[in-house]
């Protein structure tokens, strides 16, 4: 699944036993492999994987053999907490979460699925990830934060914007469309992007394919714990199972749409609209027959998207914008603006 309709994951050559499923750099990507697995890939991760951004590391018991990795980049004041796309861990939070360390305490969750989090045989429909973020807050003594998600985070803000009222300070939705009607059986899926044996080679082959067909290049640290390597560096493997991205995909299916008057806490939204004119990136790179097909299916998931926008944006127009075409991790490349409207919305004074 993906959290974002328009991402669509990269697939392994056949010289690899298992498909890599990788987000784009803001798109719902849903990629245990147990221990083992994890243990062998840090055996061979490459030097660029090593994390030295400032910030403590916490695993913090959220249910029964459940532990959470919560990243905290410091700052006082209000909470502020970052919640991930699917298929991220975050890491990828990692240079964003600066933004705002100067107004308020920033943290971020690794939910349930991805590693370094526990990988349980359950728990990933949205009700139980929602009271994973409740009790990471209550583990910091944190009262009522605001929640600020990325694509298939979206879900998760909604439901603590419903069900924890009093928890809630603000909810931030960046690029976290409400997918509960994206994914239908009847729904044609555009061509993905396919990525060769020399994509895969190195961390910075993959990178730099990403960036060209998915226009996303994420932080080393957050791709460096989705992916398991070879010893000689080459990309072999996703650290999350696909059972998991199963459970997530119909955790989705399972959610109705999004009651937006039941939601009491002020929301912003930002989201990058799909276009005819921009596609996908990958789009250049597919053959006649290939563009043919990705047209024909574009056109209702264009549609799906703004009558999904239209509705956030229904009596809450002044804390919603759009930036058409933009790649869907909006708070990596189009940082300026996505900043601008979040610290306005939050409060933060204009700076000299």
């Amino acid at each position: 699944m993906i959290d974002h309709p328009e991402q669509v994951i990269g697939k392994i050559p056949a010289m690899f036993m298992r498909s890599l499923r990788l987000p784009l750099l803001g798109a719902v990507a849903l990629l245990t492999v147990g221990a083992p697995t994890s243990v062998w890939a840090a055996e061979h991760k490459p030097a660029a994987c090593e994390d030295h951004t400032p910030h403590k590391i916490s695993m913090v018991k959220a249910a029964p053999g459940v532990e959470l990795e919560v990243l905290d980049w410091g700052g006082s004041g209000k909470a502020m907490v970052l919640l991930t796309g699917g298929g991220d861990n975050a890491h990828v939070y990692d240079q964003f979460a600066f933004q705002f360390t100067d107004y308020f305490h920033v943290i971020g969750i690794t939910r349930r699925g991805y590693l370094p989090s526990s990988q349980p045989r359950n728990g990933y429909d949205i009700p139980t990830r929602a009271a994973d973020d409740i009790a990471v807050l209550d583990a910091f003594g944190i009262d009522k934060a605001v929640f600020v998600g990325h694509s298939a985070a979206g879900a998760e803000l909604s439901k603590l914007g419903e069900a924890y009222k009093s928890r809630v300070d603000k909810l931030v939705y960046l690029d976290a469309a409400d997918l509960s009607e994206r994914f239908s059986p009847s729904r044609h899926e555009p061509p993905s992007p396919v990525y060769t044996d020399a994509d895969l080679k190195s961390l910075w082959a993959y990178q730099a394919a990403s960036a060209r067909l998915q226009a996303v290049r994420q932080p080393d640290q957050s791709l460096c714990l989705r992916v398991s390597f070879a010893a000689d560096g080459a990309i072999v493997d996703s650290t999350t199972p696909d059972w998991i991205s199963a459970k997530i995909n119909a955790s989705v299916r399972a959610t109705p749409p999004t009651n937006w008057a039941s939601i009491t806490a002020p929301r912003l939204g930002i989201f990058a609209p799909f276009t005819a004119t921009a596609r996908q990136p990958w789009y250049w790179y597919l053959n006649a027959a290939q563009k043919a097909e990705f047209d024909d299916a574009w056109g209702p998931i264009i549609a799906w998207h703004r009558r999904t926008i239209a509705r956030f944006e229904e009596g809450n127009s002044a804390n919603t914008f759009l930036l058409p075409g933009a790649p869907h991790y909006v708070y990596i490349y189009r940082e300026a603006e996505v900043v601008r409207w979040m610290r306005k919305f939050l409060g933060i004074p204009p700076r000299g």
